[in-house]
């Protein structure tokens, strides 16, 4: 996965990590001057990313995150909602709010799985950004 991203601030040693600020998009492109819909601007997210190629402040550059990305996104929307529909779905014998309640219990267990994942890669080493050209 590739986003943009501006330098924010260099390493102090040679081929430490670069500190680059990611404006976050909204899926309707963010134009609230248009719409005015939105209730505010969503924050920017900062991180660090190695680069090979030399760069300086206030450069563009494309960034590109591995695909534990995507895992960690499927992990935090999805466990949670096949947890609950499996809680609610394998009960079908229990009466109609005892299935909520194991489907209410199963969308909560699949919350705790995630929060335990993120904890675990916030913990170890993250995810990693690499800088792989200027723009």
């Amino acid at each position: 996965m590739t986003q943009t991203a501006t330098v924010t601030a260099l390493p102090a040693a040679p081929g430490g990590m670069v500190e680059l600020t990611i404006t976050r998009q909204t899926a309707c492109g963010h134009s609230c001057d248009g719409c005015g819909r939105c209730a505010g601007k969503a924050p920017d997210l900062v991180i660090r990313a190695g680069s090979d190629i030399p760069v300086s402040l206030g450069d563009k550059v494309e960034v590109y995150s591995d695909n534990r990305v995507l895992g960690a996104a499927a992990l935090v929307y999805g466990l949670p909602v096949v947890l609950f529909l499996l809680g609610y779905l394998l009960p079908a014998s229990l009466p109609e709010g005892l299935r909520y309640l194991c489907g209410g219990a199963g969308f909560l267990l699949g919350l705790a799985g995630a929060v335990i994942c993120d904890r675990r890669v916030k913990k170890g080493s993250g995810m990693s950004y690499r800088i792989t050209r200027k723009l």
